[in-house]
């Protein structure tokens, strides 16, 4: 670890002002949350009883020893957490906290901290520590010296002249640390236990059929959880011994830029390493395919060491009649399937176990009778198995165990009312948690959220971030399965539709049942439709109509609407963007949130000095992201190219006509749309 600074005491000596504080005595009767075995040493120290007294209500302290290490003496106290930081942290053991009074750390209070840890373990939580210090750098240090050691500090800066900061300071201290981070983001397909939600059963479920020879499927919306229980099948698999895997991801263009024939040879070269090595995946086969795809299937029956198979296609609308850059399947797909049926049946007659998962947008080209007039080989080959949304049970622990690690306890009503917004779905349920997360100040949790609060925001995740989450996955939707689609629409207009029309639909989690019929009851699949069906090409969206009398009312209502919704994604896109920029191009020693904060006023940097980085840029208003880019231009110059262009597009945009009582002419609606599109396509590079 980096050792680049003096480590210097706040204080001449530990003993010196021990007997200091032995002439000011905490009254024991004041240390509540600390253990009576240990009360009376606590109280002798001025130090740690003022930081006792700051975690009342977080943590009971239940040891305190004096101690030195590495050449430095030190304090600690083993803090027990309260239930609601249990629940909020995941954290069942005692934490470490470690008083270093320095003005100047080094790295290696780092190691006090993990050697105090390991000598106490299982006891001590072995990942997390607190650090009381006088070091006015040390909160960062310690935070980058404890990322570097797989370490988590929660720093506590105490000046060295002056006393403990207030407990209530303290407290919102640790909250913005303890809960700064979003629980409910991800950054990708999850498979661990602590985040893989509501569908244990089921993968378990999944792989004990497939190590059966079995053909499943798992078609569902974009960002329903396909690939996370593809991931949790593939480990479960892999840990068990059996099925062994090849992976088909269909999107891959090698593959799906093959004919019928050459796909099948790729495919018998994958089953042949997959059967060798447990694993494999189909980047490990292009340009080398089998020649003699008989001769390698015969090979695989007469193995004696033979086990079963999975055969997981994956992104399979890439190899149908709708796929989005291969059109040539549109004659392929009866040619690839029917001889892939026949190899899969002739499997089962040598008594091989070949499984068959296939996953995907759409179950459409496995349910119609014919394909490009002949008729389908694979019909009710694959199952119409779909990845459902979450029931409510699921949907409510999941939201009730991201939210506590946030320090956000909803309750129930506000958990049933957050997952029926975002129609069950876990990927957008994530999402709406995320939003309440960003809105919610740091320093009150652990918090409760109510029925109303958890509306409020809701309706503003969905006009601001939802529609457009769910515009996406219609979009997939309609292009793979457009008579799904209309289906869907029409249910919009005419409020339900049969139920016996539309289970594909309560399958994807877009409508639920009420009686003998379906209804779409999720407002952001509704404000997903309406945007995708007002949206306008970019290119286009700067032409205005031609008079203001050629527009109605509701052409009108329509026109600011369109407005309104390009304008509230493009700022959400704008925040991120000023984030993602400023912390690649700032030069090391520059923290980019500081950096953010330094361009508001003095009264708003008051306001935003108290928010942890996440939820930042959330808080930050328009014209203030104007001044982020105009104060740090030679981040974002080759972005732009001129900075007056890009102020009077914020000031333009700011204007916002459609949220004001006023005339609003076509002038106005040309000017917005421009503007729009000019930092749009800025934004996009």
């Amino acid at each position: 670890m980096p050792n680049d600074r003096a480590q210097t005491m706040s204080s001449p000596s530990f003993d010196r002002a021990s007997r200091k504080d032995k002439k000011a005595m905490t009254p024991l009767a004041k240390l509540i949350n600390v253990h009576e075995d240990v009360r009376s040493q606590v109280s002798q120290d001025t130090i740690a009883s003022d930081l006792a007294r700051s975690l009342e209500g977080l943590f009971e302290i239940t040891n305190y020893k004096r101690f030195r290490a590495l050449k430095g003496e030190y304090a600690s106290m083993y803090a027990k957490p309260t239930k609601t930081i249990r629940n909020s942290l995941s954290v069942e053991r005692e934490v470490l906290v470690l008083i270093a009074n320095y003005n100047a750390l080094q790295a290696k209070t780092i190691q006090v901290c993990l050697d105090s840890i390991q000598r106490k373990q299982p006891r001590l939580q072995p990942d997390l520590a607190i650090v009381l210090h006088a070091d006015a750098d040390g909160d960062e240090n310690l935070r980058i010296w404890g990322r570097e050691s797989n370490l988590v500090i929660l720093p506590i800066f105490r000046p060295i002249a002056g006393a403990m900061p207030p407990a209530a300071i303290v407290r919102q201290r640790l909250a913005r640390e303890l809960f700064s981070t979003d629980s409910f983001q991800i950054t990708g397909p999850v498979s661990d236990d602590n985040e893989f939600f509501g569908r244990r059963e089921k993968a378990n479920d999944l792989v004990r059929q497939l190590q059966h020879g079995r053909i499943s499927a798992l078609f569902g919306l974009r960002k329903v959880g396909k690939t996370s229980m593809l991931n949790r099948v593939i480990e479960l698999a892999r840990s068990s011994g059996s099925p062994r895997v090849a992976m088909v991801d269909c999107s891959i263009h090698g593959f799906n830029a093959m004919n019928a024939s050459d796909a099948l040879r790729a495919l018998a070269r994958l089953l042949r390493l997959a059967s060798q090595q447990g694993y494999a995946h189909i980047s490990q086969t292009l340009g080398r395919s089998d020649h003699d795809l008989m001769t390698t299937f015969e090979g695989l029956w007469q193995d004696p060491n033979r086990a079963p198979l999975l055969v997981v296609l994956d992104e399979v609308d890439y190899i149908t009649p709708d796929s989005p850059t291969s059109p040539h399947w549109a004659t392929e797909f009866n040619n690839f399937w029917r001889e892939f049926r026949a190899l899969v049946q002739e499997c089962h007659r040598h008594d091989f176990s070949l499984s068959v998962l296939v996953s995907g947008v759409s179950s459409k080209s496995f349910r119609v009778a014919e394909i490009a007039g002949v008729e389908n080989s694979v019909l009710h080959f694959v199952p119409e198995d779909y990845l459902s949304p979450f029931e409510l049970g699921a949907a409510d622990a999941m939201i009730k165990a991201l939210a506590r690690r946030c320090g956000l306890n909803f309750s129930n009503d506000a958990r049933n009312y957050l997952a029926a917004y975002a129609a069950y779905l876990p990927y957008w349920i994530r999402m709406a948690g995320s939003y309440v997360h960003r809105h919610v100040e740091l320093e009150e949790r652990p918090v409760d959220i109510d029925l109303e609060v958890t509306k409020s925001l809701c309706r503003e995740f969905g006009e601001t971030e939802g529609a457009e989450i769910a515009r996406i996955a219609l979009q997939n939707l309609k292009r793979v399965d457009q008579p799904m689609y209309d289906l869907l629409v029409r249910c919009k207009d005419r409020g339900t539709v049969p139920l016996a029309e539309a289970r594909p639909l309560l399958r994807y989690g877009l409508v639920r049942q009420i009686g003998l019929d379906v209804a779409i009851t999720s407002d952001i699949v509704r404000l997903g439709l309406d945007l995708l069906r007002t949206a306008r090409n970019s290119t286009d969206s700067n032409a205005s109509p031609a008079s203001g009398t050629d527009l109605d009312e509701s052409e009108w209502a329509e026109e600011l609407a369109a407005i309104s919704r390009r304008r509230n994604i493009l700022e959400r896109k704008t925040r991120e963007f000023v984030r993602i920029v400023l912390k690649m191009t700032l030069p090391a020693g520059r923290d980019w949130a500081e950096t953010v904060t330094s361009a508001l006023t003095a009264h708003r940097r008051e306001e935003c000095a108290k928010l942890a980085p996440d939820a930042l840029m959330g808080k930050l208003y328009w014209l203030e992201l104007s001044s982020v880019i105009s104060r740090e231009w030679s981040s974002f110059s080759r972005f732009f190219n001129d900075k007056k262009r890009v102020q009077h597009a914020f000031e333009i945009l700011n204007e916002r006509p459609d949220a004001h009582a006023k005339d609003v002419d076509l002038a106005d609606v040309a000017l917005q749309r421009r503007e729009l599109t000019w930092l749009e396509t800025r934004i996009a590079q």
